[in-house]
């Protein structure tokens, strides 16, 4: 074990929630055989007069401080929980790699307890910690995403199969429209041409303060199209460049501020604090 101290970079762990339910998977309660048995070891003759609480916090310090050394400086730990000792496992997280390096904690929204009780449980957590946020990314996206293949796949496919333009998004319209639903966060692709799947962009807007000013002309009234509240973000030139590539869209006439072309094979996705995954489905 030694060999991977300072070694790891990411560290996922699914620790007992402690609910007192042993017929689970594994147990998951601390008053299991094992658990009780290493207390004793442990804490000592005293282990018997603790809390349920108290004697998980006994069995998960050391195991958490002893992960903390396997990460490295750039490393981070998630740790899945339910209500039932999310604040005493954040409390641990904090003591062992201090709030400084407290990342965020995630809402996983799961199948629904159909036990009657006054708030019906839907979700659970998930903690994230960083061995050294100075050190880490300071920006989390990926490249690559179930939907993002998805829209990928079917914009390969409908670009082989049709070369006129309103027959392949007309395809491409129908294939959306059965197909939304699972479409989130990128279901605001609602367009193809001959490169793929596409949507437009408001990141024309200068954000916060005053940006460039300049004319667009739209192609079809030949009048300056409107502009957003604070200029445009970037200069006149990039905005030419732009134009001559083809990625800028315009509205029907020049009343709409016009947008920027982004295919869905330069999405990167964000990690979100809430997603959705039924546990059942392991």
């Amino acid at each position: 074990m030694p060999y991977y101290a300072g070694q790891v970079k990411c560290i996922y762990i699914d620790p007992p929630y402690n609910t007192g339910n042993e017929n689970w998977v594994y147990n998951d309660a601390v008053n299991s055989p094992e658990i009780r048995n290493w207390l004793g070891k442990a804490v000592g003759g005293e282990a018997e007069d603790l809390s349920r609480h108290d004697k998980w916090l006994c069995m998960m310090y050391p195991r958490v401080n002893l992960l903390r050394y396997f990460l490295r400086e750039d490393g981070v730990l998630f740790a899945s929980i339910d209500d039932t000792e999310v604040d005493h496992l954040r409390f641990i997280l904090d003591e062992i790699f201090g709030r400084g390096n407290r990342i965020g904690t995630i809402e996983w929204k799961n199948a629904t307890d159909n036990n009657p009780t006054r708030i019906v449980p839907e979700h659970e957590y998930v903690l994230c910690y960083a061995r050294s946020i100075g050190k880490c990314s300071p920006v989390w996206k990926a490249d690559t995403s179930d939907v993002k293949q998805k829209l990928l796949e079917i914009g390969n496919e409908l670009c082989a199969k049709f070369s006129d333009p309103d027959q392949r998004q007309a395809a491409y319209s129908t294939w959306l429209r059965k197909n939304k639903a699972f479409l989130s966060p990128m279901d605001r692709y609602k367009f193809i041409d001959e490169n793929g799947v596409y949507t437009g962009s408001q990141s024309v807007h200068n954000p916060g303060k005053e940006g460039y000013r300049y004319d667009v002309l739209h192609p079809k009234t030949g009048k300056p199209c409107k502009q957003p509240l604070m200029g445009y973000r970037f200069p006149q030139e990039t905005m030419s460049r732009l134009l001559e590539e083809g990625r800028v869209l315009f509205g029907e006439d020049e009343s709409k501020i016009v947008e920027l072309k982004v295919y869905a094979k330069d999405y990167r996705a964000k990690l979100s604090s809430v997603f959705e995954l039924d546990g059942r489905t392991g």
